[in-house]
């Protein structure tokens, strides 16, 4: 289940300040979050990565909690970042 985890890096790994803690999460961060809950939901049903779940999970809370620490406008960069590799890697296995 490396694309879920791929994702969550991309959204971690492009942090550039580390700022407040932002009251209400952009809508982009949500877009990015409930995709990649979903493919994590895919991922329970799946033979042989369903063992992986939990420590895909854990690093999806982890990247939250890191995107949530940062600037807004740097959560809306990171998160549209994110977002866009998802697609491009949701694209990529059609």
């Amino acid at each position: 289940m490396a694309t879920v985890s791929n994702v969550a890096n991309a959204a971690e790994n492009d942090k550039k300040t580390v700022g407040k803690s932002a009251v209400e999460m952009p809508k982009q961060c949500k877009d990015l979050f409930s995709e990649t809950e979903n493919l994590i939901a895919e991922a329970e049903r799946q033979p042989g990565t369903h063992t992986q779940v939990n420590k895909i999970r854990s690093k999806l809370n982890q990247s939250k909690k890191q995107i949530l620490e940062m600037e807004l406008a740097t959560q809306i960069k990171s998160c549209n970042v994110a977002l866009a590799k998802l697609t491009s890697m949701k694209q990529q296995q059609q």
